[in-house]
This record gives C-alpha cells, sequence and structure tokens, in this order.
C-alpha cells in the first residue's frame, strides 16, 4: 500500500473513532434525558392529581358559599360587628402601648449606664 493510502486509512480510523466517540456521549445523554423526563411524568401525574383535588375542593368550598348561613362550630369566639378595622385598632393600640413600655425601658437603661 503506497502512503496515500496509509493517511486516508488513517483518517478513516480517527474519524470512526470520533463518531463512535460522540455516539457514546449523545446516547450517555439521551439516557439522562430520559430518566429526568420519567421523573418529571410522575411529578407531573402527582401534580395532576393535587390540582384536580384542590379543583374539587374548591368547588365545594364554592357550593358552600352560595348556600350561606353555615353555623360557626361550637366553641368559636363570636363575631364583632367590623372586626376587620377593630381588630387593626385594637392591634395598634396594643403595639402603641408596648411601644412606649419599651421605649421607657430602654431610657431607663441607658441612663443607668451612663451613671
Amino acid at each position: 500500500m503506497s502512503t496515500l493510502a496509509w493517511v486516508v486509512v488513517g483518517v478513516l480510523a480517527a474519524t470512526l473513532l470520533l463518531t463512535v466517540a460522540a455516539l457514546a456521549g449523545a446516547r450517555a445523554r439521551v439516557t439522562l434525558v430520559e430518566r429526568r423526563l420519567v421523573d418529571l411524568e410522575a411529578r407531573l401525574g402527582d401534580l395532576d392529581a393535587r390540582a384536580a383535588h384542590a379543583v374539587q375542593t374548591a368547588q365545594g368550598a364554592a357550593a358552600l358559599a352560595r348556600r350561606g348561613g353555615t353555623p360557626e362550630p361550637p366553641g368559636t369566639a363570636p363575631r364583632v360587628l367590623l372586626e376587620p378595622v377593630t381588630g387593626r385598632l385594637v392591634k395598634a393600640v396594643a403595639w402603641g402601648a408596648g411601644a412606649r413600655r419599651a421605649a421607657t425601658r430602654l431610657a431607663r437603661s441607658v441612663r443607668s449606664d451612663t451613671r
């Protein structure tokens, strides 16, 4: 065989080796993608079941809300008129009183540290 023939055979062999290596890498990536796809399908099935349950719960809650007048469970505190407003007001007053006490204590501790 001539030198040119050996060069062609060498180039073809190198190309074949590179192709086999690229094919092995592609096969490994495809296997990884298949595993991830199977995992995602399982998670999607779980999410689909949860979504169906959430829809059923929401439909049940909407039906109960349309009925209206549902009695409060026994042992619950009575509702106050304008509770959202009064609740915020009570919270603000309680926070204000607590802040005043904390500021007074802090001022006392600062005065005692400087003496």
